[in-house]
């Protein structure tokens, strides 16, 4: 539009007129905004052109840059966070939602480099941008972002300010489930942690309700999560239930032998905590998990391992381990 306006010799004011104040044919110019059909239809008569000379599409710099950070790998590529802070560099010529998830990759690059105050800074300007462009989902992941990392950092306060906030805009803004069911995934851990039980536990009723329609990976750590809610609620055999549905629901999402393993753990310590104590459940869990183990070659989750082998035994009487 600035070309056209110059090749023609006219001044900004000249361009202005009914709806079309010099303030917006200044934002125009810039791309701080793009033009309705009416200013469209306006400029193209001011200008005699017709409206296909400004719907040609130019390469975006920032976008390009964008779709090459992101046809790599964040973990790998050392040039990451310098290409993409280049193209933060010049806001206004950025469009909002390419801003965003630039930001969104940064703050990923940060984590992988272990960047902690650089990941803070960038998820709260998520959350600000979030905000800005009126995309409340946008706004949600960013939040829950932020609760995870503050919670990775022991700052379980801010982390649960930061869940409750997510969690309370998707109720206010009647938003899918699968954005709800990211923010309670959070939260409702933090408030048990807090001893905030009952909070804790109408979320976790909350969270049962969505569990059907939830993606299968998803699904598995909804379970989880409400079992450990019930097992602060003294109620170990619904706690059992969930863990062993959860289980039952990994064969769907994926081949994640981690979490395959830490499910099969946790339902042993459950089995064995439960009165009346269930040694043959905690047995065939354990006989199970026990090549897992020795394939992930992992000191943590061998010690927990054997220290469940050893309780097991303790409970029976002596004898070998599961699997052995």
């Amino acid at each position: 539009m600035r070309e056209i306006r110059q090749a023609r010799g006219m001044m900004q004011a000249e361009l202005a007129g009914p709806g079309m104040s010099p303030a917006y044919l200044s934002r125009l110019e810039s791309g701080n905004r793009p033009p309705t059909e009416r200013a469209l239809t306006y400029l193209c008569d001011k200008l005699g052109v017709p409206a296909e000379v400004f719907r040609q599409e130019y390469p975006d710099e920032a976008a390009q840059r964008l779709a090459v950070v992101l046809s790599g790998s964040v973990a790998e590529d050392a040039d990451v966070v310098p290409l993409l802070l280049e193209s933060l560099e010049r806001p206004a010529e950025m469009d909002p939602a390419v801003r965003w998830q630039a930001l969104w990759v940064l703050a990923e690059a940060y984590r992988t480099q272990g960047d902690g105050e650089q990941e803070e800074q960038t998820l709260r300007a998520l959350i600000a941008l979030g905000a800005e462009i009126g995309n409340p989902r946008l706004e949600v992941r960013a939040r829950v972002q932020l609760a995870r990392y503050l919670q990775a950092c022991g700052r379980n306060g801010e982390a649960l300010d930061a869940a409750g906030r997510a969690h309370a805009v998707t109720a206010e803004r009647a938003m899918p489930q699968l954005d709800t069911a990211r923010a309670l995934l959070v939260l409702v851990p933090l408030e048990a942690d807090a001893g905030r039980l009952a909070e804790a536990a109408a979320h976790t009723d909350e969270f049962l309700a969505l569990v059907a329609e939830l993606p299968a990976r998803l699904r598995v750590e909804a379970l989880w999560t409400a079992s450990t809610v019930r097992v602060r609620q003294e109620r170990h055999a619904e706690a059992v239930l969930l863990l062993e549905q959860a289980m039952s629901e990994l064969t769907c999402a994926g081949g994640d032998l981690k979490l395959w393993l830490r499910l099969r753990l946790a339902v042993s310590w459950l089995y064995l905590r439960t009165a009346p104590r269930n040694l043959r459940g905690a047995e065939r869990r354990l006989r199970e998990a026990g090549p897992a183990v020795e394939l992930l070659g992992s000191t943590k989750y061998q010690r927990e391992f054997l220290a469940l082998c050893s309780y097991l035994a303790f409970h029976r009487g002596g004898g070998a381990r599961p699997g052995s």
